[in-house]
């Protein structure tokens, strides 16, 4: 096992053996106030995809003055970096039976090819969580109704080992809202280092820096973060793997005040990964997606948008609706 990996494997599997000696005593550390029903009532499944309604969508597109699409989507490949607990727990491969696959057919002859795609196709490259894909144990290890998602749902009501029956990436309507890019990275100088974390002065500054403030970030606004780290992609996806730069708890905090429709970034974590707080593993994760039905992207690509100072756009992304799928691959890009 390489260096990156076995340290990666370590500090993860030391958090995860803690808690769960912490569930199997019913010591639990996380005890947070109720966060259900949400604000739009007990049976909303949507979460933050309320606040985008025609006039936040018409807003998106009063921005669009020079019809340049970048494209923020990493492509999909079996070499690309695929974070895990263990090594090769995940895999993605694209198979194309037979040469062709079909045919031929008919007197002009035509045949065809077609890919059998294996993997965890939700989680893996450039991709998008539903609100299924994390919740809080409240109890014992093993009680399923203990296990609590969005909407307060159980994992015993809405969970099965063939996909969840509330919460799914199905129900997520496809995104056109305002899009506002932090380049954390440039106001540092430099790529933040691994288990880094970036605090609410940071992203005032580096909005001051691209002549933004914190006003300026508003309800149905989809929020994203660079912090350089993707430069790691595809070239050295030991290290890409080994943890994240992030954002702060209060930072997360800021975030959810903001009410924002989702966050995305340049890594595979919306904090850093291994963080201070041992204790307080992937905090915004669960205030974000558990608590307050806030979206996440993670393992975007923003090098476009960095190159051209385009901060602000129009953000288009369209998640396929997997029946009870915990997230989706997907092409988001931003327009200006």
């Amino acid at each position: 096992m390489k260096k990156n990996n076995l340290l990666n494997f370590i500090s993860i599997l030391a958090l995860l053996l803690s808690s769960q000696i912490l569930a199997e005593t019913g010591t639990a550390g996380y005890t947070p106030d109720s966060w259900w029903p949400s604000e739009w009532g007990a049976d909303d499944q949507l979460g933050a995809l309320n606040r985008l309604d025609a006039a936040k969508v018409l807003q998106a597109a009063s921005l669009i003055k020079h019809g340049t699409i970048y494209d923020m989507t990493r492509v999909y490949s079996e070499d690309m970096p695929l974070f895990s607990l263990t090594p090769q727990a995940r895999k993605f491969t694209l198979s194309i039976p037979g040469a062709p696959s079909w045919g031929p057919l008919g007197k002009n002859k035509l045949a065809w090819n077609e890919e059998f795609i294996s993997g965890h196709l939700g989680q893996d490259g450039t991709q998008f969580d539903a609100l299924c894909h994390m919740g809080t144990v409240l109890g014992k290890a093993g009680d399923l109704n203990g296990i609590r998602y969005y909407n307060g749902h159980s994992h015993a009501d809405i969970g099965s080992g063939r996909g969840f029956s509330k919460l799914g990436v199905e129900h997520v309507t496809p995104i056109f809202t305002r899009g506002v890019l932090i380049d954390i990275a440039a106001y540092k100088g430099r790529m933040l280092e691994r288990s880094e974390e970036f605090s609410l002065d940071d992203i005032k500054a580096a909005l001051k820096k691209q002549g933004l403030s914190e006003q300026d970030i508003k309800p149905g606004d989809a929020l994203f973060y660079h912090t350089g780290w993707g430069s790691l992609w595809g070239k050295d996806n030991a290290k890409f793997n080994s943890g994240t730069p992030g954002m702060s708890d209060k930072a997360g905090d800021w975030v959810v005040d903001k009410k924002v429709l989702l966050v995305g970034t340049d890594n595979w974590a919306v904090e850093a990964i291994p963080g201070p707080d041992l204790d307080n593993f992937a905090p915004n994760h669960q205030k974000f997606l558990v608590e307050n039905g806030i979206y996440i992207m993670e393992n975007l690509d923003f090098s476009s948008l960095i190159e051209a100072k385009v901060y602000e756009f129009a953000f288009v992304f369209g998640a396929m609706p997997i029946k009870g799928a915990t997230g989706s691959p997907g092409r988001p890009f931003a327009i200006r």
